[in-house]
């Protein structure tokens, strides 16, 4: 009980003005400024889809929309707040909270605007699934020691994340064959290829081989797919037919 009074005393103690936190701030400067960007980055592209529940809102109907996007999301956030809690990173820990608990929303939204209601039914049947297979995982990964945990979790994190860059070659194949590129927007795919380039520096300063590996491939696929915009037009020719009567 003393020690707990002694240990709120510190901390009560502790100097949070503004000044000592721009002090701190300033120490390593550029290394904060990176972290915050990469931080920004990082925030927006997670609540990106934000814009899609609000279109599932005012068409009361998600049904023109799949999950296999969150989903693919969701899970690799999953593993990569496993695997930050092994290595005691305060700020990816919350980075990955706030991706599972945003993917969590955006999942329970398309389902909650499912018109069709046997889709409703199998959609959360697979959620509740996923749940329980990452509370199982969890709970083996917890009875694991440290370091094992700590491997496993970061090749299946790493290996879930380069298995969502697969879409990249798809979308390059497609865009090859149609000789244009109008089914997927430029923005998020430049987007991400920023937000993987500081994941990439950050992976390196951290010295990380899982998340410099997953942040590498992911960061190729998408700078080949973002390549594919100086290459190809965005919007299809229309061939206009002229005709001329005679009289």
């Amino acid at each position: 009980m003393i020690d707990s009074l002694s240990s709120l005393q510190d901390i009560a103690e502790v100097d949070i003005s503004p000044s000592r936190l721009l002090s701190i701030y300033s120490t390593n400067l550029l290394w904060n400024l990176f972290l915050t960007s990469t931080a920004v980055h990082a925030v927006a592209l997670i609540t990106s889809p934000l814009q899609a529940v609000y279109k599932w809102y005012r068409r009361q109907s998600s049904d023109s929309d799949t999950f296999l996007p969150y989903v693919c999301t969701i899970i690799p956030s999953a593993l990569w707040l496993r695997y930050a809690l092994f290595i005691h990173d305060a700020k990816l820990i919350m980075l990955q909270l706030y991706a599972v608990a945003m993917h969590t929303f955006f999942l329970s939204m398309l389902i909650y605007y499912k018109t069709k209601r046997y889709l409703q039914r199998r959609l959360v049947r697979m959620m509740t699934g996923l749940v329980g297979g990452f509370i199982v995982f969890y709970y083996l990964v917890g009875s694991m020691n440290d370091e094992d945990g700590k491997i496993l979790t970061g090749r299946l994190a790493s290996g879930a994340q380069m298995a969502g860059s697969l879409v990249c070659p798809y979308l390059i194949y497609r865009a090859i064959s149609t000789r244009c590129i109008d089914f997927v927007p430029l923005a998020p795919v430049a987007f991400t290829w920023v937000m993987e380039l500081h994941a990439i520096i950050y992976s390196v300063g951290i010295d990380d081989f899982y998340m410099l590996l997953a942040n590498t491939t992911f960061f190729c696929m998408d700078g080949a797919l973002l390549a594919m915009f100086f290459i190809f037009p965005t919007e299809k020719k229309v061939k206009v037919e002229m005709r001329v009567d005679v009289a």
